[in-house]
């Protein structure tokens, strides 16, 4: 439980320049080339394969502004597996799953706009990278964390 304490309170200020080319995306739609400035966004989500699967909180923070939100996921409602997908790994399958455009993962339009429209396009939002994913078992439940960039299309 201190392990997903400590990566909630997490904080990165990142801001990358240049390109990158997602790919990968297996589950999100691939989202092609980003470019410029990246949030920084702290995932938490509740991948237990039962009642209250898919409920997700995502924190987002470019330099002093920052927004969040909890809904719950249509799409992660829609996994089989919980933490891990055979043959991956944990990181492989957190790569696999949440690689791409994040109006996949986040299916309310209201909930989308509220967290990213301050920064940019949210329809153009892609989940372009992960770090720091951590599975852990919290009250009999299979928590999913980690960090992730996201980036614009232009």
């Amino acid at each position: 439980m201190k392990r997903a304490a400590s990566i909630l309170a997490l904080v990165l200020a990142v801001s990358l320049l240049g390109a990158s080319d997602v790919r990968g995306g297996f589950a999100l739609l691939p989202a092609g080339k980003t470019t410029g400035p990246g949030l920084t966004a702290t995932i938490v989500i509740d991948v237990t394969n039962a009642t209250g699967k898919g409920l997700s909180s995502i924190r987002v923070q470019k330099a002093g502004a920052s927004a969040a939100v909890i809904f719950n996921s249509g799409y992660v409602n829609g996994l089989f597996d919980e933490c891990i997908s055979a043959p991956l790994d944990l990181k492989g399958t957190t790569a696999n799953r949440f690689t791409g455009l994040i109006d996949g993962l986040i299916d309310t339009p209201q909930v989308l706009n509220s967290l990213l429209q301050q920064f940019g396009n949210p329809i153009k939002a892609a989940i372009t990278g992960q770090d720091y994913v951590a599975c852990t078992e919290v009250n009999g439940r299979q928590i999913l964390s980690f960090t992730a960039l996201i980036q614009f299309q232009p």
